[in-house]
């Protein structure tokens, strides 16, 4: 190889190590659990994480289900003729399986926060709502306004000045 090849070859390599670099950080960015503040007592922190661990556990087959019920709906999409009835069917059964585990989800939260103290509670619960809430997180934006002692304001008042 002359030098030109060898340095595009060194670049084009630089750049993918870069792009699976940037690819690894948004899939551990986009994976995490429900953060626990680190300001939460030891037993409470230890508590919480235990059983979200336990609950992750526990619905690993509704993760599953849901996996398999993506597919039949990707596989309803790419079908060469559209059908209206195949598509409804799977769009309401991947819905269904998807609040299933949001269902689960709350589930789990509900036991980590029965032992927890008001304390503990008081600064886990932006997290809880959050973590209910589902999806990804969201970026604040330049008018947001950070909460009054850890708890977000409610719904009806969220958009207003």
């Amino acid at each position: 190889m002359n030098k030109r090849m060898k340095l595009i070859f060194t670049v084009s390599l630089l750049v993918n190590i870069l792009f699976v670099a940037a690819g690894l950080g948004m899939l551990y960015k986009f994976c995490r659990d429900v953060p626990i503040p680190p300001d939460m007592s030891p037993d409470g922190r230890h508590y919480v994480a235990m059983t979200f661990q336990n609950g992750r556990k526990d619905a690993e087959p509704l993760i599953q289900d849901v996996k398999a019920k993506r597919k039949a709906l990707e596989e309803v999409l790419i079908a060469d003729e559209f059908d209206e009835a195949a598509y409804e069917k799977a769009v309401d059964a991947f819905l269904d399986t998807k609040s299933d585990i949001q269902r689960h989800r709350a589930a789990t939260m509900q036991k980590a926060l029965e032992k927890l103290s008001g304390e503990d509670r008081k600064k886990f619960a932006r997290n809880i709502i959050e973590g209910l809430d589902g999806g990804r997180p969201r970026k604040k934006g330049m008018h947001h306004k950070p909460p009054k002692d850890g708890i977000p304001p409610p719904a009806e008042e969220a958009g207003k000045p």
